[in-house]
């Protein structure tokens, strides 16, 4: 989890000097959680296992659209976990 932190820090301030934006403080107004594929996640068809500071996490999901990607065999890259509107949302790169 701290490797993910310095990760979108870094991320943040070369975003903002690509830009052209001045050096300043950045700050981050919603959750944000890299996670690493079979390090950090990994998903079977009913759940997905997060890994948290209290242990590994099972949690159901929706699995609308997701179907076929399981089982083509995708490669699935590294999830963001974010929370917008008092939700999570598990954003997953998958490459066939």
């Amino acid at each position: 989890m701290t490797e993910s932190v310095f990760k979108t820090v870094l991320a943040k301030y070369k975003s903002m000097k690509s830009n052209g934006h001045s050096f300043s403080k950045v700050s981050f107004r919603n959750f944000e959680y890299d996670l690493v594929w079979n390090r950090d996640y990994s998903i079977s068809d009913q759940s997905v296992s997060l890994n948290t500071l209290s242990g590994r996490l099972q949690i159901s999901f929706e699995s609308k659209g997701l179907e076929h990607w399981l089982r083509a065999g995708g490669r699935f890259g590294t999830a963001r976990l974010i929370r917008k509107n008092r939700k999570y949302y598990l954003h997953i790169p998958v490459t066939l």
